[in-house]
C-alpha cells in the first residue's frame, strides 16, 4: 500500500480572513474534515496522488492536488455567481441558505461603481424595503433613511453597526472602505440588537489586511454640478406693469419709478445664486500582510462646492484596520475611523432663505454704490426705503456677509480580543468608542440697506455653538459552533455596556463697538443662551441558538434584555425583545431532485424590539429651565435682574418603551444554473406605545410633556427579481426591486382622533398653514390637511347665492374691508353648514407613495464597463408650500408689500378678461387667504430618476504590467441625468425637514418649503491597483 501522511493547512477568505465549518473532502471517498474557528484543519491518511476538495457554502470550490506536500493552505473566494454568498448578520455571517430573516446584501462592488460621497448615497435603490430621500440635494447633506415604513413619531433612523459598534451616524465614513453592507429588515434578524432596532439595523464591514500579499488602490474622481434649471419669474417690466395693475385695481400706492422701469436694471436672483459646482474625491488604500499580522490603511478626501452661493462641503479621512495572531488560537484586532468636515450653506432653506430667491422683487436701487446683488468689491445692493417693499431682503448680501466657519471630528475605534478554545468554542472581548465634536461660529457686521427691517442689521451678531458626544461599548461574546453527522448548532451568549455622554453649549450676542471685534466678552448684550448635557446607559445580555438538520431545516431564536437608564422610571427600566424563524430549503428535498431550482427556501419569522431613542433623558422627572430676564425666567428685584427658574416640561413616571412586534415570510429562489433569481417577502410591523412630546394645558404651568401616543402599523410587500448571464465576453446582472408599504395609525391612546402638527416653517402671519399635516386614527402618519378647492369664483352673482344661504350672510370670511370678489378661489362646504370654517378641512394628501424602487444594471463587455442605477417613487404627493410664494402677489394681510410671481401664474391668473378657473386673481392682500392651504397646492409626486451611470474601460494586462500595475480602470459617470415627473417644484425628491424650532421629521415629509435640488452631476475617474 501507499504510504500515507496528514495534510495541514489553513482556510482563508480573499481578505485573509479564517472561515471556520470549511469540508475539506478526500476526492472519490467520504473521508474529510472541517476547519475550526480559525479556519485550520488536519486531515489523515492522505496519499501524495490524493486531492483536497475545498468547499464552503457561498464560496467557489477548489480543487488541489496533494502531491509532496504535508501542509495547504487555500483561499477560497465568493461565489460571486449566486445568491449563496457570504452575508454579514448580526455578531457574525451566514450564507443565504442559512438565513432565516430578511436580509439584503450590498457588496463592495455595488459601492464602487458609481463615485458617491456618502455611504447612504451608494445605498438608494439597492435593496428592497428601504427607502432613502434625499432632505436636500446640498453638498453633505443628510438622507432620510426608513427600513420597512414609518414606525416612530421620533426616531426612524436604523442603528448602524461598523464593524461591531452601534452608531447613529456614518456620514463620516468613507464609502470606499466599505467592505459589505447587510440591512437587516425584519425583527427576528434586529433582535439580538433590542431597544436599538426598532427602525431595522446596517450591518457594516470594513475592509481588512490580506494574508501574505500587499495591493495598493488609488481611485481619483473631479467633476462638475450643473446649475439648476430656473422657475421662470417676473424682470422688472412685467413686474411693474403688473404692481401698476394690481395698484390700480385695488386703490394701493404705488412707486414713482415703477412708471418708468427702463431706468431700473433687471435683477434675476437665480442668475446669482445659481452656479456650477466642482467635486474631486481621492482614496488611497494599502493592505497587506503576512502570516500572522495583516493591516489596511486608507487616507481619503471629498471636496464639494454646491451649485447654489456659499454651499460646499469638505470631508477629509483616514482608516485603519489592523489584526494579530498572538497565538495559534488567539487573535488581535483593532480598527479605527477617522474623519473631519465642514460644511456651509449660508443661503438656508426654506421660506427665510431659498424661497426669497423666486419672490425678491426684480431690481435694487444704487444708494449703496451698486444696483446689483453684489458686485464683488464689498457693495450690496438695496431695495427701496417703502414699506411698500417692506418683507423683501437682499439675501445674497447676508448670505456673503455672513463670515462663519466650523468644524466636525469624528473618530470611531474597536479593540477585540478572540480566543478560540476547547472544539468549536470562540470567546471574544470587546471594547469601542466613538467621539464626534462640533464646533461653529459665525459672525454678521452691522450694515442697513435701508428696507425697513427686512434688510438692515443695526448690531452685530456673533454666534458660537458647540457640541459633544462621546459613546463607549463594552462587550464580551462566548460563541459555539459543531457539526455533526446532519446536525449543525451555532450557539452564542453575550453581555454588553454602553453609555453615551453629550452636551452643547449655544450663545448668541449682538452689540460690538466694531465689526472687527468678536468676543462674547466684548458684546453689549447676549441676547440668546442655551445649554444641554446628558448620558444615557445601557445594559444589556443576550443570545441566539442556530440548528440545522441536513442542510434542509433552519430554526433560529434569540433573546435580548435591555436596560436603558435615565430614559425611563425604576418601573420601565428593563425591556425583554424575543425572535423566533425557521428556514426550510426545498431544493434539498428528493422530490425536487430533477427541478430547475438551485435554491427554493422558504421563510418564516416573528420578533420584538424595542426604542428608547428620540426623546431627551429623564423625561419621567419634572422639568424647569433657569436663566435671567431676558429668557422670561428671571425677574427684577430692588431694581436689579435676578436669575430665576421657570415650569418647562412635566414628568411622566409612567413614561415606558416604544415596542415593535412583526411578522414576515419570504421565499427566496435562484433558477437556470443561478441565472434567475428573486426574493419576496411580505411583512406586518405594529408598532404599540409610540413616544411623543405633547403640548400640555396652560393651567398645569408648564408646556410639554412626553407620553406613550400610540400604534403605528405598517403592512408590506417586497420583491426583488434578477437575471444575470456570463456568456464569453460578455457578462450582465440585471435587477429591479419593488416595495409596497400600507402605512396606518391603528390607536391614539390619549383620548384624541389626531394629531396635529403646529410648525414654524411658515410665517406667523399665514394662519391658514398652521397644522398643514395631521396624523389620524385610521390614516397615514402625517397626512396633509386643508381645505378643497373647487375652482373660482367667476361672477358676483355666485358669491351673492352662497351668501344668501349663509347663516350670517358671508359664505367665506374675509380678512380686512375687502369683500370677497370674482376672482377669488371657492373652497367646498364638507360639513354643509353654509359656511367655510376650520370645520370644513379634510385630508388633501400623503407623502407616503404606493410603491417605490429601482433597477440596477451592471454589464461589461471584453474590457468595458457599464453600471446604470434607476430610483423612482409613485403614488407618492407632494405639499407645494413654494407654490404659495409664487402665486402671491404681495403678502397675507392688511397693508401687505409686494413680491414677485412666477410666469405661469402671471400668464394664466384670474382677470375679466382671462377667467381661469385655477389661478386667483392678483392681490397684495390676500383677503380671502387664497393661498391657504388646500388641494390647489398638492400635486402628484411621482418620479422615475436615472440616479447614476457609468462607463469604464479597464486597460489591458499587456499594457499596465509593465508599469507595476495589476489593475488599471478609467471611468466617466452621470448623477441625476434625468428626471421624469409630473411635479412643477425643482426636485420632486422631498424628505423631512425640521423648523427652527427643531419640529418636524415624519410629520413634516412631502412638504417642499424650498429645498436644494438634487444637481446634475459629471464625472471623470480613475482607479489603479498594484
Amino acid at each position: 500500500m501507499a504510504q500515507t501522511k496528514t495534510i495541514t493547512g489553513t482556510v482563508t477568505d480573499d481578505n485573509g480572513m479564517p472561515l471556520p465549518s470549511v469540508s475539506i473532502l478526500i476526492q472519490g471517498t467520504t473521508t474529510g474534515v472541517t476547519t475550526d474557528f480559525d479556519g485550520n484543519y488536519s486531515i489523515d491518511n492522505v496519499n501524495s496522488n490524493d486531492k483536497l476538495i475545498f468547499s464552503y457554502v457561498g464560496m467557489q470550490e477548489k480543487v488541489v492536488e496533494v502531491n509532496e506536500q504535508t501542509t495547504i493552505n487555500v483561499v477560497l473566494e465568493n461565489d460571486a455567481n449566486g445568491l449563496e454568498e457570504v452575508v454579514l448578520v448580526a455578531y457574525g455571517s451566514s450564507t443565504q441558505r442559512d438565513l432565516t430573516g430578511a436580509v439584503g446584501s450590498v457588496s463592495s462592488e455595488d459601492i464602487e461603481k458609481f463615485p458617491a460621497t456618502s455611504v447612504s448615497q451608494a445605498l438608494q435603490g439597492k435593496a428592497a424595503g428601504v427607502q432613502i430621500t434625499q432632505n436636500s440635494g446640498g453638498p453633505g447633506a443628510g438622507l432620510s433613511v426608513n427600513i420597512r415604513g414609518v414606525g416612530s413619531f421620533g426616531n426612524n433612523d436604523p442603528l448602524y453597526v461598523v464593524d461591531g459598534f452601534p452608531t447613529q451616524d456614518i456620514s463620516f465614513l468613507n464609502p470606499n472602505d466599505i467592505k459589505s453592507m447587510s440591512i437587516l429588515k425584519d425583527a427576528s434578524a434586529a433582535a439580538i440588537y433590542g431597544v436599538r432596532a426598532n427602525a431595522g439595523v446596517v450591518i457594516i464591514e470594513t475592509k481588512k489586511g490580506l494574508r501574505d500579499r500587499v495591493t495598493v488602490s488609488i481611485d481619483s474622481w473631479a467633476g462638475f454640478q450643473l446649475e439648476p434649471e430656473q422657475i421662470d419669474m417676473l424682470d422688472v417690466n412685467q413686474f411693474t406693469d403688473f404692481a401698476l395693475e394690481i395698484a390700480e385695481n385695488q386703490d394701493k400706492q404705488v412707486l414713482d419709478e415703477w412708471r418708468n422701469p427702463g431706468d431700473l436694471r433687471n435683477i434675476n436672483w437665480q442668475d446669482y445664486a445659481f452656479d456650477t459646482g466642482f467635486r474631486q474625491g481621492h482614496n488611497i488604500s494599502i493592505r497587506g500582510g503576512g502570516e500572522k499580522a495583516r493591516a489596511a490603511l486608507s487616507v481619503g478626501m471629498v471636496d464639494e462646492e454646491g451649485v447654489i452661493l456659499t454651499s460646499s462641503y469638505k470631508r477629509y479621512n483616514i482608516g485603519l484596520n489592523a489584526d494579530y495572531d498572538i497565538l495559534e488560537n488567539l487573535t488581535a484586532r483593532a480598527d479605527m475611523k477617522y474623519a473631519y468636515s465642514e460644511s456651509y450653506q449660508n443661503l438656508s432653506q426654506g421660506y427665510y432663505g431659498f424661497t426669497k430667491l423666486f419672490t425678491n422683487v426684480p431690481y435694487l436701487d444704487d444708494r449703496t454704490g451698486t444696483n446689483q446683488p453684489y458686485d464683488g468689491n464689498g457693495n450690496y445692493g438695496a431695495f427701496p426705503d417703502t414699506g411698500l417693499l417692506s418683507t423683501t431682503n437682499n439675501v445674497l448680501a447676508s448670505a456673503l456677509q455672513n463670515d462663519n466657519d466650523n468644524g466636525t471630528n469624528n473618530l470611531l475605534g474597536n479593540l477585540a480580543l478572540e480566543y478560540s478554545f476547547l472544539d468549536g468554542f470562540k470567546a471574544t472581548g470587546k471594547f469601542g468608542f466613538q467621539t464626534q465634536n462640533y464646533a461653529g461660529w459665525s459672525f454678521l457686521p452691522r450694515y442697513n440697506r435701508g428696507n425697513s427691517n427686512a434688510d438692515n442689521n443695526p448690531s452685530a451678531t456673533y454666534t458660537i455653538n458647540q457640541s459633544t458626544f462621546n459613546e463607549y461599548l463594552a462587550e464580551g461574546l462566548l460563541e459555539y459552533k459543531k457539526t455533526f453527522e446532519d446536525h449543525r448548532v451555532e450557539v452564542l451568549l453575550g453581555v454588553s455596556a454602553q453609555k453615551n455622554k453629550f452636551k452643547n453649549v449655544y450663545v448668541e450676542s449682538r452689540g460690538f463697538l466694531s465689526d472687527d471685534i468678536r468676543d462674547l466678552a466684548a458684546a453689549e448684550e447676549v441676547t440668546n443662551r442655551s445649554g444641554t448635557w446628558g448620558t444615557a446607559t445601557f445594559a444589556s445580555t443576550f443570545g441566539r441558538v442556530n440548528y440545522t438538520f441536513k442542510d434542509r431545516y433552519t430554526l433560529t431564536a434569540t433573546l435580548r434584555r435591555d436596560g436603558v437608564g435615565n430614559k425611563f422610571s425604576e418601573n420601565n427600566l428593563y425591556g425583554t425583545f424575543p425572535s423566533l424563524a425557521a428556514g426550510w430549503n426545498i431544493d434539498e428535498e428528493a422530490f425536487m431532485e430533477n427541478s430547475t431550482f438551485d435554491l427554493l427556501k422558504l421563510r418564516g419569522s416573528w420578533g420584538e424590539t424595542g426604542n428608547s431613542q428620540g426623546i431627551e433623558p429623564f423625561q419621567f422627572f419634572t422639568s424647569y429651565t433657569g436663566g435671567p430676564t431676558n429668557d422670561n425666567n428671571g425677574y427684577v428685584f430692588g431694581g436689579q435682574p435676578v436669575s430665576g427658574l421657570a415650569p418647562a416640561s412635566l414628568g411622566n413616571p409612567n413614561l415606558g418603551w416604544e415596542s415593535q412586534v412583526q411578522t414576515n415570510v419570504g421565499i427566496d429562489a435562484e433558477l437556470f444554473n443561478r441565472q434567475l433569481y428573486f426574493t419576496v417577502d411580505y411583512f406586518h410591523k405594529s408598532a404599540e406605545d409610540f413616544l411623543l412630546r405633547e403640548t400640555t394645558p396652560p393651567q398645569t404651568g408648564f408646556t410639554s410633556r412626553t407620553v406613550n401616543a400610540g400604534n403605528v402599523e405598517n403592512r408590506g410587500l417586497e420583491l426583488l427579481v434578477g437575471y444575470r448571464k456570463n456568456q464569453g465576453d460578455f457578462q450582465f446582472d440585471l435587477s429591479a426591486n419593488f416595495t409596497k408599504i400600507e402605512n396606518e395609525i391603528s390607536a391614539l391612546t390619549r383620548n384624541q382622533d389626531f394629531l396635529i402638527f403646529e410648525t414654524n416653517f411658515v410665517p406667523n402671519f399665514v394662519d391658514n398653514w398652521l397644522g398643514f399635516t395631521r396624523s389620524y386614527v385610521g390614516g397615514n402618519v402625517g397626512t396633509f390637511y386643508g381645505y378643497r378647492a373647487n375652482g373660482i369664483f367667476q361672477t358676483q352673482a355666485e358669491i351673492d347665492e352662497l351668501n344668501a344661504e349663509a347663516p350670517d350672510g358671508t359664505y367665506q370670511e374675509s380678512t380686512g374691508a375687502n369683500p370677497i370678489a370674482p376672482g377669488d378661489r371657492r373652497f367646498v362646504d364638507l360639513n354643509n353648514d353654509g359656511e367655510i370654517t376650520a370645520a370644513d378641512r379634510e385630508v388633501i394628501g400623503s407623502p407616503f407613495p404606493d410603491f417605490y424602487g429601482g433597477v440596477n444594471f451592471n454589464g461589461s463587455y471584453k474590457n468595458f464597463e457599464l453600471g446604470i442605477a434607476l430610483y423612482g417613487s409613485y403614488g407618492n404627493d407632494i405639499l407645494n408650500f413654494t407654490r404659495v410664494e409664487q402665486e402671491t402677489a404681495g403678502g397675507y394681510g392688511i397693508n401687505s408689500a409686494y413680491t414677485n410671481v412666477s410666469q405661469e401664474y402671471y400668464e394664466n391668473r384670474w382677470t375679466p378678461e382671462n377667467p381661469s378657473n385655477t389661478y386667483a386673481r392678483a392681490v397684495v392682500e390676500d383677503v380671502n387667504q387664497n393661498n391657504r392651504v388646500s388641494n390647489h397646492f398638492v400635486e402628484d409626486g411621482s418620479f422615475l430618476r436615472l440616479r447614476n451611470i457609468q462607463l469604464a474601460y479597464n486597460l489591458s494586462p499587456d499594457v499596465i504590467e509593465n508599469i507595476g500595475l495589476t489593475n488599471a480602470k478609467v471611468y466617466v459617470s452621470g448623477q441625476n441625468l434625468l428626471t421624469l415627473t409630473g411635479y412643477s417644484g425643482m426636485d420632486p425628491e422631498i424628505g423631512s425637514v425640521t423648523d427652527i424650532d427643531g419640529n418636524g421629521g415624519v410629520q413634516s415629509r412631502g412638504v417642499d418649503f424650498g429645498a436644494y435640488p438634487s444637481p446634475q452631476t459629471f464625472t471623470v475617474g480613475v482607479n489603479l491597483q498594484f
